[in-house]
């Protein structure tokens, strides 16, 4: 079932449907582009409900291979999987829960990771990539990083811009991680409880939230390289004109 803010009940980690959202020319269709953390190892029901509840057709993956290779996504029949690796870039800067725990100036670490997914050369076109794509399908999909809060927080801030959400429905849907992973975050924390100086354990609950600072630095970021949003679509992501128009006609009902 899905809540109002589109938090659907399933054990899945911060899993949600995006759609729903008013816009200028109606609503985002609901059940097609839902958001997720990591589908690692999934209970049998869950791979029911992805298959025949929602009707997915495809599972895209935005982690870097290695943190693929120690928590792979379950493999479901009928359900095709890509990988877009979005920090394939030599940097540090990057979300995996490795970097989450050795990162020294938390604050400073996940910034820069913004500052990678708007303007690094593999993020911009992991994201031409998979907009392009979900122009050329318009079968339910699902797409997902580690924690499901800032490669994935990103993209789905990216569909609502072009759908035409308002910024307080953006950046409702990207704060709704907080309260989404609540009970996931509890439990890593309690892993490392024993095994961090009180200084990291603070750093580590500190980045397994999102806040509003992160996104709003993304578009800023966006505003002072690209001088407008539309100009990011066309000169960043290296999308058509026509971009929004065709992806409104498609998904705004």
């Amino acid at each position: 079932m899905v809540s109002e803010q589109g938090i659907i009940q399933t054990d899945i980690t911060n899993f949600r449907d995006i759609g729903g959202y008013q816009t200028a020319d109606g609503h985002l269709k609901s059940g097609i582009f839902f958001r997720s953390g990591e589908l690692y190892n999934l209970k049998p029901q869950n791979i029911t409900f992805l298959n025949d509840t929602l009707h997915l057709k495809k599972i895209y993956d935005f982690r870097r291979p290695e943190e693929i290779n120690s928590r792979p996504d379950t493999s479901i029949d009928k359900i095709l999987y890509e990988n877009i690796n979005l920090l394939s870039s030599p940097r540090k800067a990057n979300p995996s829960l490795k970097n989450m725990v050795i990162a020294t100036n938390i604050e400073e670490h996940m910034l820069s990771v913004y500052s990678e997914l708007v303007l690094s050369p593999a993020s911009q076109k992991g994201y031409h990539q998979f907009l392009v794509e979900i122009l050329n399908n318009t079968d339910p999909i699902v797409f997902h990083c580690f924690a499901g809060k800032d490669r994935t927080g990103f993209a789905a801030a990216l569909l609502l811009k072009i759908a035409g959400a308002s910024d307080a429905d953006i950046f409702e849907d990207y704060l709704l991680t907080n309260q989404a992973r609540k009970k996931e975050n509890a439990q890593i924390l309690a892993r490392f409880q024993q095994k961090l100086p009180p200084e990291k354990l603070t750093a580590l609950d500190i980045s397994l939230n999102v806040k509003a600072a992160y996104l709003a630095h993304a578009f800023t970021l966006i505003k002072q390289r690209y001088g407008s949003f539309d100009t990011y679509l066309e000169k960043g992501l290296q999308l058509p004109s026509s971009y929004i128009s065709q992806f409104r006609n498609l998904y705004i009902k």
